[in-house]
């Protein structure tokens, strides 16, 4: 087995030397041959097992013999464990690009492909910004949407058979990050579509009981509504002549939505929305559904479009 693990390796170091590229084309041929039951007629075990013993030995005598008695079978154990880092190594591969995540969606290890963690950060429920803990099971019992009524969320896209909720926040910088991608896939795959506006950040609601009422009074125009929050530069999110200009531009009255904003039974409504968004258990945005399976953080709109069509959409 050493030819393999040696035919791996020096293919790798082949690419900055022309001498291990001619000792890589002597491995593969040897693998080749082994393979197809016949041995290595170049003589290749021998020759690389006489240039390791001969470093060895002038190093230290013992550790040459021991290696000289027992080479074959540390080839063994070098070829099951380069056959085991290989297994692993396809499989972080394939958990991040389907989940954003080499050890699976939503778990916040260290993935080398995503040394930052940037597809997991999120703005936690607590003021401020944080990563999302390893285990979302650690967090209220997990994510989940048993017992969660959706009558009280904006919704688009009704007649579906895929489902996309999206839990946001105007003023977090991870949310606003995947929010463009999340209008492209709503776009393009028209799932139903649900958005929950949770306030991570700002101090008040204000934003949220302005997207109720412009809800309730013209749905289409909330969708741009949205667009432009999230467009809108975060120091003037909670500026009311910019959020006035805003809805005057979607041909909204400003003076009528402020003024059903400040009812009672708005704020009671929202109330009611944020704690139905509570019962998700989520900790942080962006919180996405789909399909009921649950991806926290910013990810690559890949991952939503495999979620939703399934790994080979990327083959049509």
């Amino acid at each position: 087995m050493f030819c393999i693990v040696a035919a791996v390796v020096l293919s790798i170091l082949g690419i900055f030397s022309a001498a291990n590229r001619r000792l890589a084309k002597e491995a593969l041929d040897c693998v080749f041959r082994r393979i197809t039951f016949r041995p290595c007629n170049t003589g290749f075990d021998e020759k690389m097992k006489a240039k390791i013993l001969g470093k060895m030995i002038n190093r230290s005598e013992g550790t040459a013999r021991f290696l000289n008695k027992n080479f074959e079978v540390l080839a063994w154990i070098f070829f099951v464990l380069m056959l085991v880092s290989s297994v692993f190594l396809v499989r972080s591969l394939y958990l991040f690009y389907t989940t954003g995540s080499c050890n699976g969606a939503n778990d916040a290890g260290f993935c080398v492909f995503d040394p930052t963690g940037e597809h997991n950060e999120t703005s936690s429920t607590a003021e401020g910004a944080c990563p999302v803990p390893a285990n979302i099971t650690d967090e209220g019992g997990g994510l989940t949407l048993n017992g969660v009524d959706l009558n009280l969320w904006p919704v688009k896209n009704t007649e579906s058979e895929d489902q996309f909720i999206f839990i946001g926040c105007y003023s977090c910088d991870y949310t606003r990050k995947v929010y463009p991608d999340i209008r492209r896939l709503v776009d393009e795959f028209q799932p139903e579509f649900f958005f929950g506006e949770y306030p991570t950040k700002l101090k008040t609601d204000y934003l949220s009981r302005i997207g109720y009422c412009v809800y309730n009074q013209d749905q289409e125009k909330y969708w741009h509504m949205n667009d432009a929050f999230f467009a809108q530069d975060i120091a003037f999110l909670e500026d009311v002549s910019a959020t006035h200009a805003i809805l005057t531009n979607l041909g909204l009255d400003a003076d009528d939505i402020e003024a059903c904003a400040a009812e009672p039974e708005t704020e009671e409504e929202v109330q009611n929305l944020f704690e139905e968004i509570r019962n998700t258990n989520f900790y942080g945005t962006p919180t996405i559904f789909i399909n009921g399976e649950p991806l926290v953080g910013p990810k690559p709109f890949r991952v939503y479009a495999i979620q939703l069509e399934g790994l080979f959409y990327w083959l049509k």
